[in-house]
C-alpha cells in the first residue's frame, strides 16, 4: 500500500510510484528516506522486514540508536550503494543502501534489504530508479512548501468566523480534511528541544514536517510565535490520541518539544475562532505536565473554566482575592496549601488530614491561625471562601509551573 496519498503533490506521487514499481520488479521491500534518514515514502511489505523498518514507517523518525553505526559505514558520504551487514544489537536485517545525489549533493537515500542478497541486475535497477528519484528529490521541498503554504492559509481562514465555512469545506474538497468526525483544534506552545543534534539545528522546518506527515493523516496546520495549531476532524477517541501522538513526534522530529498543550472541539466550523481560544486557555493550564504528551481538553477543565478569558498570571490570584494576596504575603506555604484542602475537602476535617498526613489537633491549630490572618469568616462565608479557593487553585499552579 503507499505510504503517500495518491491526491498529494504530483512530485510526491511520482516518487511513491517509482519505489512501489521497483518493489513490483524486485520482490521486496524499497524505502526511501531524506538525509536526516526520516521516511519519505515507502512500499507495501514484501519479503523480510524488521522491527526498525515498521518503526519508521509509524514514527516517521530516524532511527537513532544503529545511526551512529550506520554513518560509520559511509553511507552519507559514498557516491556509490553501501552494503550494511546485519546487526543482531539494533536487530536490522541486511540492507543495500543507494545514495540519491544531484550534482554531488546528497538529496536522500534508497534502501533494499538484502536478504537474500541483492543481484547485480537488481541493485542496477535499483540505481537506474535512485537516479530517477533525484530530481524529484531536489523540488520536493518547495511542493512540501507549497503544501504546507496551503495548511496554514486555511488553518486561518478556518479560525475566522465569516469565512470558516468556507474554508473547511475546502479543506474538505482537497483532501486536507476528512468528511467524517468532529472538528478539533489543538493548540500547543513549543521552545527548541534541549540537546538538539546539529541537523535539528540546520534547516529542520516544522511547517514541512507537519506538511509531510498530513499524508497519513489529513489536518490543518499553522507555526508562528511558539505556537502550534491544528484543526482536523476526528470520528471516535482512538483516533484523538493517534493524531496527538503524531503531533508530538513530529514536534520533536523538528527539533522542538511541547511545553503546554490544550484542545477543545468545536460544534460547527464557525465556532473553530472560539475553540480555539478555549484551546489555548486549557494549554496554559498544562505547563506542569511539561515532558508529558497528553493534552489538557476543554471539556475537561471544569470550576477551572471559571478563569477563561482572564490571564493565567500572578496578578489574577491577587484581583480574584483579597484574602488569598493577605495569606500569600503574611502566610505561610503550609497555610495556603491547608486552605486548598480543607476546601477541597469540603470543610471535612477527617478528608482533610488524611489529604495533609497531619493529626486533627494540628490541622485546628492551621486553620485558627489562618482565622487570625484572614478573619473568622474567610472560610465559611460561601462567596468569599469560593473566591479564596479559585484563587491558591490558581497560585498552586503557576507555582507547580515554575518549578
Amino acid at each position: 500500500m503507499s505510504k503517500v496519498d495518491g491526491n498529494g503533490p504530483s512530485r510526491l506521487s511520482e516518487m511513491q510510484a517509482l519505489v512501489d514499481d521497483l518493489a513490483d520488479a524486485l520482490h521486496r521491500s524499497v524505502a526511501v528516506d531524506n538525509p536526516r534518514f526520516e521516511l519519505l515514502c515507502a512500499s507495501a511489505q514484501t519479503g523480510p522486514i524488521d522491527q526498525i523498518r515498521v518503526t519508521a514507517i509509524i514514527d516517521r523518525a530516524p532511527p537513532t540508536p544503529p545511526l551512529p553505526w550506520m554513518l560509520s559505514l559511509g553511507v552519507a558520504t559514498s557516491t556509490e550503494p553501501v552494503r550494511l551487514p546485519g546487526n543482531d544489537e539494533y536487530g536490522m536485517l541486511p540492507r543495500v543502501c543507494f545514495p540519491i545525489r544531484a550534482e554531488g549533493l546528497l538529496l536522500g537515500y534508497l534502501w533494499l534489504f538484502d536478504e537474500p542478497p541483492v543481484s547485480d541486475i537488481d541493485m542496477a535497477e535499483a540505481g537506474r530508479t535512485a537516479a530517477a528519484l533525484a530530481p524529484l528529490l531536489a523540488s520536493d521541498d518547495t511542493e512540501i512548501r507549497s503544501r504546507a503554504d496551503d495548511l496554514a492559509r486555511l488553518l486561518a481562514a478556518a479560525i475566522t468566523p465569516q469565512s470558516a465555512a468556507a474554508a473547511v469545506q475546502e479543506a474538505v474538497d482537497r483532501n486536507y480534511l476528512t468528511t467524517r468526525g468532529n472538528l478539533i483544534v489543538h493548540v500547543a506552545d513549543l521552545r527548541p528541544r534541549r540537546g538538539r543534534t546539529q541537523s535539528d539545528r540546520e534547516g529542520r522546518d516544522l511547517p514541512l514536517e507537519l506538511a509531510r506527515r498530513q499524508f497519513t493523516r489529513p489536518f490543518l496546520a499553522r507555526y508562528t510565535d511558539d505556537q502550534l495549531v491544528t484543526v482536523t476532524k476526528i470520528a471516535t477517541p482512538g483516533e484523538i490520541g493517534e493524531f496527538e501522538s503524531t503531533l508530538v513526534r513530529t514536534v520533536r522530529a523538528a527539533g522542538y518539544e511541547v511545553t503546554a498543550a490544550g484542545t477543545a472541539t468545536a460544534a460547527t466550523a464557525p465556532d473553530l475562532e472560539q475553540s480555539t481560544h478555549r484551546a489555548a486557555f486549557a494549554a496554559t493550564l498544562s505547563a506542569p505536565r511539561i515532558g508529558q504528551k497528553s493534552f489538557r481538553r476543554w471539556e475537561d477543565l471544569g470550576t477551572w473554566r471559571l478563569l477563561y478569558g482572564r490571564p493565567i498570571e500572578p496578578d489574577t490570584v491577587r484581583e480574584i482575592s483579597e484574602d488569598a494576596d493577605l495569606l500569600l504575603r503574611t502566610g505561610s506555604a503550609e497555610h495556603w496549601k491547608t486552605v486548598i484542602a480543607y476546601l477541597d475537602a469540603g470543610r471535612r476535617v477527617d478528608t482533610t488530614c488524611e489529604a495533609l498526613s497531619i493529626h486533627r489537633a494540628t490541622l485546628y491549630y492551621r486553620l485558627n491561625r489562618i482565622r487570625e490572618l484572614l478573619g473568622a469568616d474567610a472560610l465559611d462565608d460561601g462567596w468569599r471562601a469560593t473566591s479564596l479557593h479559585i484563587a491558591l487553585k490558581l497560585h498552586h499552579h503557576l507555582t507547580d509551573t515554575r518549578q
